[in-house]
């Protein structure tokens, strides 16, 4: 069976660069790597998930992917995005074969760092705007205590490469 890291945080944390630097590492190890984010899945929506009243089936259709590689051959998938409430995290859980245990990787930061990487990058959309980046922040802090969290780093004092290796010496301790 695969190992699982979920990796997942607020806005502009570094989810997917975390993920990369994850993946990366993981390749060098001669391990296969699946990275499976839920806001590409939500991108498949015209018009964008959220606007069209489908963010939960995003969460929903990407568990059903993120299963559906935990069945496969690779080694390791990674499952990246907002996954804080108890419903999305149920989302992601629920469809995974029996027997999985999840490595959870919450990844944090103080919102005026987040907002200020968002609004520095000209390909971000929604999270660029004030009032929608702090409110996301404000949902992420009051979840954060249910969030099933393995390991809990800043990534405003941590790079990615850094993180990736913490996170890799915790799932060769399991």
């Amino acid at each position: 069976m695969p190992d699982l890291l979920v990796v997942t945080g607020p806005l502009a944390v570094g989810k997917d660069t975390t993920a990369d630097a994850l993946a990366r590492l993981l390749r060098a190890r001669g391990r296969t790597v699946v990275v499976v984010d839920v806001d590409d899945v939500a991108a498949m929506v015209a018009g964008g998930a959220a606007d069209s009243g489908l963010w939960a089936a995003a969460h929903e259709a990407h568990g059903a992917l993120v299963a559906s590689w935990m069945r496969s051959a690779v080694d390791v998938v990674i499952a990246v995005g907002p996954v804080f409430s108890a419903e999305e995290r149920d989302a992601l859980t629920r469809p995974l074969p029996p027997g999985v245990t999840p490595t959870w990787v919450v990844l944090d930061a103080p919102v005026e760092v987040t907002f200020g990487r968002a609004a520095a990058d000209a390909t971000r959309g929604r999270s660029r705007v004030a009032a929608f980046h702090h409110e996301a922040h404000r949902r992420f802090r009051g979840l954060l205590p249910s969030i099933p969290a393995d390991v809990l780093i800043d990534t405003s004092v941590r790079r990615p490469d850094d993180i990736a290796v913490t996170v890799l010496a915790l799932l060769d301790r399991r």
